[in-house]
Order: C-alpha cells, then sequence, then structure tokens
C-alpha cells in the first residue's frame, strides 16, 4: 500500500517505463477485445489504465512543478507514444464490439452507465473510421499533444524572462510584506511571477511601472511582447485551432465546439452562447455603473494597469479597510489547520501532515483518515517559484482501485515564508486554496472502484468545477473564518469588525468580473464555432464586454493555457455554469442546516463519492430536489437583476 501511495519522483528512464505501460496496455485492450461481460472487458482494460495512469500523471506533475530542459526533452519523446496508444485505443473496432457485447448483459445502473459513455468516448474517438481518415485522426491527436505541451513551455519560459532591479523609491506603495518578496540582498528585483505581479499591480504607486509591467505580463509569449520572441506562441495556436477544427470534422460535427459539449451536460454550442449572453445582458449595466465610479474615485481614464491599484484604494475607502489588512490574520499554519478542520466538519474525515520527503523541500504530505482508516493521500505544493507553471491546479496521481488508495497533486503559485514572517496568505488566495481541496475531495472520497469512473474521471468537463466552486463558499462563513484565521504575532481571530468588511465586499465590482469571466467563456466558444481568426473574434467579443481600452501590447490569447494547454478547449464556460450549480447547491445545503447537516453529509453521497459513474445532472437534481437555478448565482454575486 505505501508504494502505491508514494508516487516515484526520481524516474530514471521515462520514455523506458511508459514504453513498458503502454506494451501492458496494449496487451490487456488486446485480451479484453475477445471478452463478452464487465470482467472479460472493463476489468481489463482497468487494470492497464490504472497503471498507464500513474506513470503519464507523475511525469506530467514533475514537468510542471519542476522544469528543466533536460527532463522536458525526455517528456516530449513521450507524449507521441501515449498520444498514439490512446488513438489506437479509441479506434480499436473490435474492443468496440466488446463493449457493445457488454452492453446486452446484465449490469448495475454504474455498468451501464460507464459502458454507454465509453461506447460515447470511442464515437469521438474516431472509432467509425477507416484508412486514412483514421490515421489522419491518430496523427492529429499526437500532433495536439505536442502542440499542448510546447505551448505550455513557451508561457512559463517567457514569465521566467523577464526580471528587473528597482530602488525602493521605485516600489512606493508596497508595505513591508510586499517588499520582502522582492528584497534581494540590498536590491528589489520585480518579476512576472504572479504574487509578484499581483503585488505590482495592486500596490505600486508608480503608475510607469505598473504600465511597463502590466505590458510585459499582457504580452508573454507572444511577437510584441517585452519578454523574448523566442517563445511566440501565436504560430502553435493557430495550428492547434486548426487541427481541432479538422479532427471534429473527421468524426461528423461541424466544428471543435459541438464536438467538445457532445461530452458535456449542455444541449449544444448555442446553448451555451446563449447562457453567456444573458449572463453579459444581466451583469452589463452594473458594470458599467461600476466602472463609472472607479473612474470617478480616480479622476482619469482608466488604464488597464490601472484597474486592481484605484479598484483596492476604492474598496479601502468604501470599506474602510485594506486586503493587506487582513493577511497578519492568516498565516499558512492557520489557514491549513482551519481548512482541514473544516473538511472535517463537512465530511466526517481528518487530514494529518506526515513526515515524508517528495520531490520539493517545499511540499507538504497530507493523509486522510475516516474512522481510523486511511482513504487517501494529497502532496501539496503551495509556494510560486521559477521553474514552476503558474495558476492553480488538481491532478490525480491515481484514483481508488482495488487495494490503491486515490492520490491527488494540489498546486498553487502563492506568497513563501520571508524574514522570519511565516507565509501570509491574500484572502483571494486563501479562497483559491479551499477551491481546489474542492477539487481533491472530488477525487478522494469517490466510492467508484473503476479508474475510467472514480473521482473527477468520467466527470461531464461542465461538472467537474461544481465541487471546488461549492468549497468557496465556505470562506467566507464565520465559523470557517474562527477556524482558519490567527495573526501570526497573537494568535487573534479576525474580529467581527474585519470579518463584516470582508462580507460586505464580497461582491465589490462583481459585475466587472462576471463580465471579464463571460468574455473569457464567450471567446471560447466562438472561436471553436468559426474559422475566423481567434484574435478578430476576441475584438468582437470585446466590443460588448470590454469597456476600458485595450493596448496594442495585449496578447492575452497566448498565454491563456487553460484553453491551448490545459482541457478547457470550448469548455471554459464550465466556470460559470458550474458556479450555477455550486451556488445553488450551497444555498440549499446553507438553508437545510449548513456544515455538518445531512444535507451536507448528501451533497458528498450523491455527487462527491458518485464520480462520473452515473448521470452527472441527474445526481445533481436528486441531491437538490429540483433542477438547478441561474438565480443563486446572480444572488451570490450580487447582481442586481
Amino acid at each position: 500500500m505505501q508504494s502505491d501511495l508514494s508516487p516515484n519522483f526520481k524516474p530514471k528512464n521515462i520514455v523506458n517505463s511508459i514504453s513498458k505501460a503502454i506494451n501492458l496496455g496494449e496487451a490487456q485492450s488486446s485480451l479484453a477485445s475477445q471478452g463478452k461481460d464487465w470482467e472479460s472487458v472493463i476489468d481489463v482494460l482497468d487494470k492497464a489504465e490504472h497503471h498507464i495512469g500513474k506513470e503519464m500523471s507523475v511525469n506530467s506533475h514533475l514537468n510542471s512543478v519542476m522544469f528543466s530542459d533536460d527532463f522536458n526533452k525526455q517528456y516530449e519523446k513521450t507524449l507521441p507514444l501515449i498520444s498514439n496508444y490512446y488513438s489506437d485505443l479509441g479506434a480499436n473496432k473490435e474492443l468496440y464490439k466488446a463493449f457493445s457485447r457488454v452492453k446486452e448483459t446484465k449490469l448495475s445502473k454504474q455498468q451501464k452507465h460507464i459502458v454507454k459513455e465509453s461506447l460515447r468516448s470511442f464515437e469521438l474517438s474516431g472509432v467509425a473510421l477507416d484508412g486514412v481518415k483514421s490515421s489522419r485522426f491518430k496523427e492529429i491527436k499526437e500532433q495536439l499533444s505536442i502542440l499542448s505541451n510546447n505551448f505550455s513551455k513557451n508561457v512559463l519560459q517567457a514569465t521566467n524572462s523577464w526580471k528587473k532591479t528597482v530602488s525602493v523609491s521605485d516600489l512606493k506603495g508596497f508595505g513591508e510584506n510586499e517588499l520582502s518578496k522582492v528584497r534581494v540582498g540590498e536590491n528589489y528585483e520585480i518579476s512576472l511571477q504572479v504574487p509578484v505581479y499581483i503585488d505590482l499591480m495592486t500596490y505600486a504607486d508608480y503608475r510607469e511601472l505598473r504600465e511597463e509591467v502590466y505590458k510585459a505580463y499582457i504580452s508573454r509569449a507572444s511577437d510584441v511582447g517585452i519578454t523574448s520572441k523566442d517563445f511566440d506562441n501565436r504560430k502553435i495556436m493557430d495550428e492547434i485551432l486548426e487541427l481541432r477544427s479538422e479532427l471534429s470534422q473527421l468524426v461528423g460535427f461541424s466544428n471543435y465546439a459541438e464536438y467538445s459539449v457532445e461530452s458535456k451536460m449542455v444541449d449544444s454550442p448555442d446553448a451555451v452562447v446563449d447562457f453567456l449572453e444573458k449572463l453579459i445582458d444581466l451583469s452589463l449595466p452594473q458594470a458599467q455603473s461600476e466602472l463609472k465610479e472607479l473612474q470617478d474615485f480616480a479622476g482619469h481614464e482608466l488604464m488597464p494597469w490601472d484597474l486592481m491599484y484605484f479598484s483596492e484604494k476604492l474598496k479601502q475607502k468604501k470599506f474602510n479597510f485594506k486586503s493587506s489588512d487582513l493577511k497578519p490574520y492568516f498565516p499558512e499554519k492557520s489557514v491549513f489547520n482551519g481548512l482541514f478542520k473544516t473538511i472535517e466538519n463537512l465530511y466526517g474525515v481528518e487530514l494529518t501532515e506526515i513526515d515524508e520527503k517528495s520531490y520539493h523541500e517545499d511540499v507538504r504530505v497530507i493523509e486522510l483518515h475516516e474512522n481510523d482508516a486511511l482513504i487517501g493521500r494529497i502532496y501539496l505544493d503551495v509556494y510560486a517559484r521559477e521553474n514552476k507553471r503558474g495558476g492553480a491546479w488538481m491532478s490525480d496521481y491515481q484514483g481508488l482501485y482495488k487495494d490503491s488508495l486515490p492520490v491527488a497533486f494540489v498546486v498553487c503559485n502563492l506568497n513563501s515564508p520571508s524574514e522570519g514572517k511565516p507565509a501570509l496568505f491574500d484572502f483571494d488566495e486563501i479562497v483559491t486554496i479551499f477551491h481546489e481541496f474542492g477539487h481533491a475531495l472530488h477525487h478522494l472520497l469517490t466510492k467508484v472502484q473503476f479508474p475510467c469512473a472514480a473521482g473527477i474521471s468520467g466527470v461531464p468537463w461542465d461538472g467537474v468545477e461544481l465541487p471546488s466552486q461549492y468549497m468557496e463558499n465556505f470562506c467566507y462563513e464565520r465559523e470557517v473564518i474562527d477556524l482558519i484565521s490567527g495573526h501570526w504575532k497573537t494568535g487573534e481571530k479576525l474580529p467581527d469588525e474585519l470579518f463584516l468588511k470582508v462580507i460586505d465586499s464580497k461582491n465589490f465590482q462583481s459585475g466587472l468580473q462576471m463580465l471579464r469571466q463571460c468574455e473569457f467563456a464567450l471567446w471560447d466558444m466562438k472561436t471553436h464555432i468559426s474559422d475566423a481568426d481567434t484574435y478578430d473574434i476576441l475584438e468582437e467579443v470585446r466590443a460588448k464586454t470590454s469597456l476600458i481600452p485595450v493596448v496594442k501590447e495585449n496578447r492575452f490569447l497566448n498565454a491563456f493555457s487553460h484553453i491551448f494547454s490545459g482541457g478547457y478547449a470550448a469548455g471554459y464556460f464550465s466556470y460559470k455554469w458550474a458556479e450555477v450549480l455550486a451556488a445553488d447547491a450551497y444555498e440549499y445545503v446553507r438553508e437545510n442546516g449548513g456544515i455538518g447537516s445531512k444535507t451536507s453529509s448528501d451533497f458528498r453521497a450523491q455527487i462527491l463519492e458518485i464520480g462520473g459513474s452515473l448521470d452527472f445532472m441527474e445526481q445533481y437534481v436528486s441531491f437538490r430536489g429540483s433542477q438547478p437555478k441561474m438565480d443563486g448565482l446572480l444572488k451570490a454575486s450580487g447582481i442586481s437583476v
């Protein structure tokens, strides 16, 4: 069991290990293709998938969090092997026939759902294609896997390539906490790492410096940027979009958006566009009002590098506190101890840190127990550092399978301890931590023993974000605040006065925030419907959603990893749709007892434990008692209608 829970973070020859895993997979799929029932088909494939999944996951993880040219060269060699294996698997006609035979046997409700979804997956993977078309489909999948990795690599290297030494006078507006992050000996070095970038945009009084840093950040991985043009992603983006379009047409769809939503809960791309445009229409008047208020406060026309700065100043004036006032109350130890206690109160599981070395000294190893029985493990990698991909995410190492327990990686890019101080977190960063643990709980609390449907596996992409968005809501409960806060010097809990200000300011500029997310999602869907230039489509979308000037250096899409290397292509709307579900679910739980109640336990039993083994919307309705309504999202976001 211990070896199953401890990934091998020092692979000597990953090409060889992946090749061996694939050989096993090919042998198992050949055996399964002759099978006639669940045991001789799905059980056989599950064994191979469990092994291959672990090999792939740990390599992908290390390439994201400990990037090096040497490792990446080896990692890139494995991508065609993996892509070709899954392409061959998806196009295996004999295996498709075997699943069709299984469909006619006596199955449980979960098994029926898994077989039905597996057959659809075969169809989306080109199982009906022959000859040249089948070969081309496989070739496209291989090219996309390589291009996706190259896109991600370019963003990382472009981000790391920009640094600047500045004087303390350039950083007027920074507090000691912000200064400590960029102090290097007697000097100060700023960069495009997210915690530093956010501080500069939020607190730096020096407007010209904010402009310079903003332009460097927004133009990363492009041909116009201040950062190296060696990492320009434009050709990669165009090729990815062209290949996606061709792939979708090979299997009978008009465009990639149609192909993508086929495996999601929504009915069609048009339904997604209608949903997003409705949200835009509802949010636009409030967003315009919020921007006018901000512009009047600033006293001049706002540019993009002014938004966070003046928003923070206006927020301070309206609510009489600064974001930095909260930080001392949220040291890392208090936040995680409180988070673990919150999870225990929600679901009856205990989280404890164990003393085990991992791939980096920053990584913490967390074990989950229920009734003294070990049920899973999390590798928690919190701090930002060079050669680590930006953003925050959860990924799985292995799912629940026979004697193997689920293991997850939770990754953030947050502040680290400095100069005798613990890491102190912004409230937004705490929300991010809760979000990613929501994903991890979805993976770890599963009761499904089939790897193809355990945890987040098999969950439609527009349902994956429900547990994470749902978890965010608990950050705003006084009971939880008392658990996660504790002043780093005195241990004092967040005072009521500050807590009420957090609640009052929760939906500050919520119209602008809604508009921004809808802009991303609508661009994503429309760019995968149309063959037009993706930046032209963005300009068309921005005509309605963008309320301030867009600078000529803006190449935001060139670093939009969610779409070009993160699995959200024609699916970014999932964040907003899952927010509808999450707000609706949270309101229901809160009105029916809240943390520790039967409805809280029902969410675990009917959503988290079921994973992808049953129809996701049917499970949601079973939990909630009705279809989700948009009203909950609008209410939770403070959007007036």
